[in-house]
Formats: structure tokens, sequence, C-alpha cells
């Protein structure tokens, strides 16, 4: 009877499922990352710190290094920041999640710092940290009050047969060091070059050939000790008067 249907109870609602202490990331390149069973407690340190009062941005800072190192972006990591917070009720105070992002940028920074200084075919310096050195090179000069193209000067290595491989460029750099005592820096200038700031001192030209006479010869009739063809070309140019030039100059080096 209708009457009867009106006297049952209606139903309830379920109550809502609680929001995990470490709710899933957004979607994104870290996803997987924050998931991963050695992930999963990054921000754990700093909840616990949060639940019991302490200060919890030295937890924010170990975070944001942490998620840096797994590639997990920035904003993934301020949004797990801010639902960690509210699982206390609380919102990220400014110095949580200032020392956050300068943790995760710092160790951002350093692994491409590293990244774009080493080639890693052959292990020598890229041809971006030539260009960049050589500008640090300028403005010690400048306060110091020397001129550049009196005191340093580039040294390039180019092997004359055929397209040469990493090993062949390391082995190039590796005779650079050996002949000039102290490079400044030794890059892969472009594809096939290898070059080096070194000291134009007084020993300039007898390392110059020193490094000439280890990298040596193809012999012409194939017998060791010959004199021949070059293997190597090997050669000196002066660095540009003015900074502002140094990064065309490197440029149209490394274009052979």
């Amino acid at each position: 009877m209708l009457i009867d249907k009106l006297r049952k109870p209606l139903p309830t609602k379920a109550a809502p499922e609680p929001e995990s202490e470490l709710p899933d990331p957004l979607p994104g390149r870290g996803r997987h990352r924050l998931n991963g069973p050695s992930n999963d407690t990054v921000f754990r340190p700093l909840l616990q710190a949060l639940a019991a009062g302490s200060n919890p941005v030295p937890h924010a800072a170990a975070a944001g290094r942490r998620l840096a190192e797994r590639e997990v972006p920035l904003t993934v990591a301020l949004d797990v920041l801010r639902k960690t917070y509210r699982t206390v009720g609380k919102d990220p105070e400014f110095e949580a999640i200032r020392t956050l992002c300068q943790s995760w940028t710092e160790c951002t920074l350093t692994y491409l710092h590293a990244s774009s200084c080493e080639d890693q075919g052959t292990g020598l310096a890229t041809t971006p940290h030539l260009r960049t050195r050589l500008t640090e090179l300028y403005r010690t000069a400048e306060r110091h009050g020397w001129y550049l193209p009196d005191t340093h000067a580039l040294v390039i290595a180019e092997p004359v047969a055929g397209q040469p491989c990493d090993s062949q460029l390391a082995n190039l750099g590796g005779a650079i060091r050996t002949a000039f005592r102290d490079p400044e820096v030794i890059a892969r200038l472009g594809a096939v070059r290898v070059a080096a700031i070194v000291p134009a001192d007084d020993h300039f030209g007898e390392h110059l050939g020193t490094l000439r006479s280890m990298i040596g010869y193809w012999p012409e009739n194939g017998e060791p000790g010959t004199a021949g063809t070059p293997r190597t070309k090997v050669w000196s140019e002066r660095l540009p008067t003015l900074s502002d030039w140094s990064d065309s100059f490197v440029n149209d080096l490394a274009m052979g």
C-alpha cells in the first residue's frame, strides 16, 4: 500500500571515502614515478612534521630534491604538497612552497648544467660549454686588465680522412691535454673537430709542435715512420678582440 511505502526509511547515502594521505599526482611524465614503490613516501616526513607541529620546511626541501631527481614536474610536486597540507586542514605556507621550488630548481639546473657541459660520445666538453668558458675568460681578463688574445689562443685538431668516430675525437682531446699542460677547456667543436683554449705563453709553439708529433702521419708507402699525409690537421686561431664576437667566432669554426 502507498502508506506502507511512505513509512519505509529513505536509503542512507554512503559516507565518502577519506582522502589518502598522498593522493595520486596529476597525469603526466612523473605519474608512474610518484606511484613507484620507492617514491610513495616522498612527502611522508613532511606530513609527520605537520601532524607533530614541528617545522615542515626542511622536509619540503628534501621532497623537492627527490622529485627533481625523478623528473617529476614542478607543477605536480606543488599539487601534492598542497594536498599533503590539506590532510591536516592547512594550506601550504609560503616558506615551504619557496623552499620546495628552490631545491627542485637547483637540482634540475645541476643536472642540466652537467649534461650540457659534457659531450656524451667523447667525454669532452660540448661546444656550448666552450663558448661559455670563453666568455668567462673575457670577463676575468677585463677585471684584471689583461688582453685575452695576448694570453690565450684556440688550438684546433681535425682528422683528415673520413668522418671521425667518437673515440678518435676523444683520443685527440687526450693528445691535446698531454701536449698543453694547462688547457682551460678541451671541447668537441661541431661534428668533426676538437678545440682547446690554451695559454699563449713562450712555450706555445713548442707545445703545438709536440702535439703534431704525437698525432703523426699516414705513411705514403705503408711503412711506419715514413713521412706522408698528416693524419690530422692541427692549427691555432687568435681569439677575437672583443667578447661580443666570441660566439660567432666559435660557431663559424664549429660549422667548418
